[in-house]
């Protein structure tokens, strides 16, 4: 039987958008799986305390690098930091996002669907655009995005968020095909409601529209919690995975199969 490893032993990985939610419970199953990380996010001060959390809970070099996804120029900053920081890149996870604002397409602004699409397409398009030079480099690496199930069905009231997570579906099936055969893979994970600032916010917004309830029912019958996201995540960027690219994993509920 083949030698099937789940480890990140002596991988070298890099999380933006880790400051709360899955990007956080992701990092730290990362670093828990034996992987030495840098996280990325808006808040430094806050990010500081999380990775010297994170490194004394899993033992592995963690630090913390400030990046507005928004801003190219920053990603670039922030990849290089992490190379530097880590001697090479094998693991990258693209989570930064927000939830837009609720609302019928007859009522969303263009200003508003900019923001969104800044955040979450443009985001992860900066992070694949230069984490993927240092994995060609090496010969191997990665990459995981983070859309939605919304990336596979409608959300009714969400409209411009269920084009973002989409556009990051698109962006990372057609990044994969580029890169299926030079040993880089990426692969995005497609979450359900998880209990977070953003499905709080989702919500609140869709119950205060008329006939809305907050979302449809998940066959079992409850919300995940962020670290139940984390071991598809860690299995993509393990060796456990490695004939799988250009996927996108349903961690719902059952949502997508109702």
């Amino acid at each position: 039987m083949a030698d099937i490893s789940f480890s990140l032993d002596g991988r070298k990985a890099l999380v933006i958008g880790a400051d709360s939610g899955i990007g956080l419970a992701c990092a730290r199953a990362i670093a828990g799986a034996g992987a030495d990380l840098v996280i990325g996010g808006i808040d430094p001060a806050k990010g500081d305390d999380l990775a010297k959390e994170i490194a004394a809970a899993s033992g592995r070099a963690v630090s913390y690098v400030a990046v507005d996804v928004t801003r190219e120029e920053q990603v670039a900053a922030a990849v290089d930091e992490a190379v530097k920081r880590l001697d090479g890149l094998d693991i990258a996870m693209n989570n930064a996002g927000i939830p837009g604002w609720p609302g019928a397409i007859q009522d969303q602004s263009a200003e508003q669907f900019d923001i969104l699409f800044n955040i979450n397409v443009r985001g992860a398009m900066f992070g694949m655009k230069y984490q993927v030079p240092h994995m060609l480099k090496a010969g191997k690496g990665s990459i995981i995005n983070l859309a939605s199930t919304a990336a596979i069905n409608g959300l009714a009231y969400c409209a411009p968020y269920a084009a973002s997570k989409h556009a990051v579906a698109g962006l990372t099936k057609s990044v994969a095909l580029e890169l299926a055969d030079k040993g880089v893979r990426v692969n995005a994970i497609a979450p359900g409601p998880v209990n977070t600032g953003l499905l709080a916010s989702m919500r609140a917004g869709r119950m205060a529209l008329p006939s809305q309830t907050g979302g449809a029912k998940v066959p079992m019958d409850r919300v995940a919690e962020p670290h139940e996201m984390a071991g598809a995540v860690v299995w993509l960027a393990s060796d456990a995975s490695s004939y799988v690219t250009g996927a996108l994993i349903s961690l719902d509920g059952g949502v997508v199969a109702a």
